[in-house]
């Protein structure tokens, strides 16, 4: 057949080289600060410049479309019953949102204790 070997010396088997960072722990890894080339250019003194009045700050602009802005959550694991949950079902029908039906019903019973 032919003289050439089945496969080329650099395709033989290598054992497998270790990662560069594999004895570093991650948790106690601070990456190396590089050093600023500002620190070559020398420091001129000149006076205090006067900086203009800052206009008012614009109003943010309002959130379109998307996530709205994320507020506190907190998880409510609690089981109801059937009839509450189809309770919840039909209301989030008219609120929107089992959240609102939920907020709703707390304020309303908090009401009821006059508070």
């Amino acid at each position: 057949m032919t003289e050439q070997p089945e496969r080329p010396a650099s395709l033989a088997r290598r054992r497998p080289r270790p990662a560069p960072d594999e004895h570093i722990d991650p948790v106690d890894y601070t990456p190396p600060r590089a050093t600023s080339p500002q620190s070559a250019t020398p420091v001129v003194s000149s006076p205090p410049v006067q900086a203009a009045p800052a206009a008012e700050p614009t109003a943010a602009p309002k959130r379109g479309r998307g996530r709205p802005r994320r507020e506190p959550t907190i998880q409510l694991g609690v089981r109801v019953a059937q009839d509450v949950s189809d309770l919840i079902e039909e209301l989030t029908e008219h609120d929107g949102t089992a959240r609102a039906v939920i907020e709703n019903a707390v304020r309303a019973y908090a009401q009821q204790l006059n508070r």
